[in-house]
C-alpha cells in the first residue's frame, strides 16, 4: 500500500473529525475507494469508535434513475436518515471510475431527488463531517494526467500541515470579517455584495480534505452586478461553459452558457434559494495551482474565487435554503478582489502576505 494513504486516513481521524472513544462514524465511499476506507476503519476502531463502512458504487446510483419510475423520486429513506441521525461523524471519500455516469440524466430528475434527500443533508451538515478524495484513473483522465501524476498531485494539496496553513489563512479572515462590501471585478464581471456581520470560515482540512479556501454567505438581497466564470461548472459529470450571471436585489435575472445552458437553467429553478448565492470563497491552497475538473480541489486554487448558488451554510450566519449547493469558479489573474474600496488582491495576487 502507498504509505501516503496512511498518512491520509491519519489526517482524516485525528484531525479533520478527531473522532473520540464511543463515537458513532461512518465511512462512505464509491468505486475504489476501499483501502482508504480501511485504514480509516483500523484507526476509528483503535481509538475506541463505532466504524461502519458503507459502499455505493457508481452504476448502482446510475440505475437507481435508470430504473426508477418518476413519482418513486420523492422516496424518503427513512433508514438511511436515522443511520445518519445517530452518527457523530460522516466521512465521504470520493473515488469514482467514473465522471460521467450521471451525464445523460435528465437533470429534472436528480433536481426531484435532491429535494427529497433535503433534511439527510440538513441532518449531516450537523455533525462533524469530512469530504476526501481518493485517486483514480477517472479522475487522473479528467486532469489530463497519468494516474501517478495525478497521485502526486492529491497527496501534494492533502498532506499538509494544516494547523500552519490555519494560521496563514487567519490572516486573511481577520482582514474580511472586519470589511463589509466586497466587490468582484475582471473580464465581463463586476459584482457587488455585502458580507457585513457575516462569518468568514477557514478551510483548514476539517470539512473538505484538502482544504484551502476561507469562504462566507453575502447578505441574501445585496448581490448586484454581472459575473463570468471563465472555469467551467460541473454538475453529475456534466460541463456548463462561459456562464454568465446577472444579479438584481440578490437574484439572478438573467443567465447564459455555451454549453448545457438547458441544466443551468434547471439549476437555478431547483427552487427560491437557487436563484441567490449562497457563498463566496477565495482559494488560497498554493499546493493547487491547475484546474483538474474537481471541484473539491479547484474551489481552492491560489488565485480564484468561487460563488455558489443555492444552500449558504449556517456556521457563515447564512439564511439562504435550497436544495443545492453549486460552485462555480473564476480565475482572478485579470482582476481584483476589492474590500471596502482597498484592493484585497490583484491579478490573482494577494496584498497581504500569508
Amino acid at each position: 500500500m502507498d504509505p501516503r494513504i496512511q498518512k491520509h486516513a491519519e489526517i482524516i481521524v485525528n484531525y479533520s473529525t478527531r473522532i473520540k472513544k464511543g463515537e458513532n462514524a461512518i465511512i462512505q465511499y464509491s468505486d475504489e475507494g476501499r483501502d482508504l476506507a480501511i485504514e480509516i476503519y483500523k484507526k476509528t476502531a483503535q481509538i475506541g469508535a463505532n466504524p461502519l463502512i458503507l459502499n455505493m458504487p457508481t452504476e448502482a446510483i446510475r440505475g437507481y434513475y435508470d430504473h426508477t419510475p418518476k413519482r418513486f423520486l420523492n422516496n424518503f429513506p427513512s433508514h438511511f436518515y436515522s443511520l445518519v441521525k445517530e452518527s457523530d461523524v460522516l466521512i465521504s471519500i470520493m473515488s469514482s471510475n467514473n465522471t460521467r455516469f450521471l451525464s445523460n440524466i435528465d437533470p429534472e430528475l436528480s433536481g426531484i431527488r435532491s429535494k427529497a434527500l433535503t433534511d439527510i443533508q440538513e441532518e449531516r451538515m450537523k455533525k462533524r463531517w469530512s469530504l476526501t478524495l481518493y485517486p483514480t484513473n477517472a479522475y487522473a483522465q479528467d486532469a489530463e494526467m497519468s494516474l501517478k501524476e495525478y497521485e502526486d498531485f492529491v497527496y501534494s494539496a492533502i498532506l499538509r500541515d494544516w494547523e500552519k496553513e490555519r494560521k496563514k489563512m487567519e490572516k486573511l479572515k481577520k482582514r474580511f470579517e472586519a470589511g463589509s462590501e466586497v466587490r468582484l471585478v475582471g473580464i465581463d464581471t463586476d459584482l457587488n455584495m455585502s458580507i457585513k456581520n457575516r462569518k468568514m470560515v477557514i478551510s483548514d482540512g476539517t470539512h473538505n480534505l484538502p482544504g484551502g479556501e476561507i469562504f462566507t454567505a453575502p447578505l441574501e438581497k445585496t448581490v448586484e452586478g454581472r459575473i463570468y466564470y471563465d472555469l467551467p461548472a460541473i454538475y453529475q459529470g456534466r460541463e456548463v461553459r462561459d456562464i454568465k450571471l446577472e444579479f438584481e436585489k440578490g437574484e439572478i435575472v438573467d443567465f447564459s452558457s455555451s454549453k448545457n445552458e438547458g441544466l443551468l437553467k434547471s439549476m437555478i429553478d431547483t427552487d427560491d434559494g437557487s436563484r441567490r448565492l449562497g457563498e463566496l470563497g477565495i482559494g488560497t491552497n498554493k499546493g493547487i495551482s491547475i484546474f483538474t475538473k474537481n471541484i473539491l480541489f479547484d474551489e481552492k486554487i491560489y488565485g480564484t474565487i468561487h460563488l455558489a448558488i443555492g444552500r449558504a451554510y449556517e456556521e457563515c450566519g447564512g439564511k439562504n435554503k435550497s436544495a443545492i449547493h453549486w460552485d462555480m469558479i473564476k480565475t482572478m489573474k485579470k482582476g481584483s478582489i476589492i474590500l471596502d474600496g482597498e484592493p484585497i488582491q490583484k491579478n490573482g495576487k494577494f496584498k497581504t502576505k500569508f
